[in-house]
């Protein structure tokens, strides 16, 4: 029985698929079983898999389209690794991947789920260092998916233990929707190295606009339903407007008024938590610090100078909060992010 089960689902990705195929076979670590799951593709996808004869590749082809959830599910019914990894097949794994987070997993019993820094490419282009730690990670779920879903692995055991699987409801967000329900039952974290380069190509960039974004922010809204009540926070349409807002950094600060109304929302959620110590106090600090810096970037001087503003950042932030917040990520200890 091989120690990693890989799930691959692909639909049409005659163009990528060899390479993301490949970026697996020439792994380090080679004890694994890589699933194909071929999702009734019509172009050459499986006449290009068909080119592999490395007995470690299992192709399963569907003979319907049951599209991405499905898929990845199916897979997770195959899976017989003790760990599964996570591939998508226009992506590329760096060679050492599998190696290095097996090591992590292995050195860290308490995790039972590591993705990994990545390299952004093709469309875009940057080096994306997610959150390591748990706590930071789940105050970060808080506002937006904080790992990227095809660099993950994790101990398949813990899923089954806590019922935990893909939801089809979740379109084009399953994994925000698994890690959000995962966050409360499982330790998370990101191994700090770029192990994986992330394809952003015009099929992937479609998903951000227009009906599609309305489909993202209802999928967001969910799950930031969800927080909120473990938080005893009572909220509005337009509260989770203003959370989504200073999630996805489009805030309009053109009022003063519009800038309290930003600050305001900030101060209740933090002092619910306060109350509920749902989140790690500190950690979620760290997070309404990159919002808060956000806003003040945004918003006039004058503004930023208003007693009403300071009055609303001091509830947030103390001088001695300060003082955590720089110890608590100096404590992250981030390393290079290339391997």
């Amino acid at each position: 029985m091989p120690r990693i089960s890989v799930i691959l689902p692909v639909y049409n990705g005659a163009l990528y698929i060899g390479e993301a195929v490949q970026s697996i076979l020439s792994q380090s670590y080679s004890d694994f079983e890589l699933i194909v799951i071929n999702d009734a593709s019509t172009d050459k996808t499986l006449e290009v898999l068909g080119n592999f004869t490395d007995p470690r590749l299992r192709i399963v082809t569907n003979e319907q389209n049951l599209r991405v959830v499905k898929s990845l599910n199916k897979g997770m019914a195959l899976a017989q690794g003790e760990l599964v990894a996570r591939m998508d097949g226009d992506d590329i794994a760096h060679p050492l991947r599998f190696e290095m987070q097996v090591a992590y997993l292995d050195a860290h019993p308490e995790v039972d789920f590591c993705g990994t820094w990545v390299e952004v490419f093709g469309a875009q282009q940057m080096i994306s260092k997610c959150s390591e730690k748990h706590d930071l990670i789940k105050a970060h779920l808080f506002f937006l998916n904080s790992i990227y879903h095809p660099s993950v692995m994790f101990r398949r055991q813990r899923f089954v233990e806590h019922n935990l699987q893909y939801d089809e409801s979740f379109t084009n967000a399953e994994d925000y929707g698994l890690w959000a329900k995962a966050i409360d039952v499982i330790q998370l974290a990101n191994v700090p190295k770029v192990l994986l380069k992330y394809r952003v190509h015009d099929s992937n960039v479609s998903v951000l606009k227009d009906s599609n974004r309305k489909v993202l922010d209802e999928i967001h809204y969910r799950v930031y339903k969800d927080f909120l009540d473990k938080l005893k926070i009572n909220y509005n349409e337009s509260d989770l407007a203003t959370h989504r807002a200073l999630a996805i950094r489009e805030v309009d600060v053109s009022t003063e008024e519009q800038l309290l109304t930003y600050l305001r929302w900030m101060e209740k959620v933090y002092k619910a938590n306060q109350a509920t110590h749902y989140f790690n106090k500190t950690a979620l600090q760290v997070v309404l610090m990159g919002c808060f810096n956000e806003l003040m970037k945004r918003s006039k001087s004058s503004f930023r100078k208003s007693r009403m503003v300071l009055r609303s950042a001091r509830s947030i932030f103390s001088p001695a909060d300060y003082v955590s917040i720089w110890r608590y990520k100096l404590s992250l200890k981030f390393t290079s992010g290339k391997v």
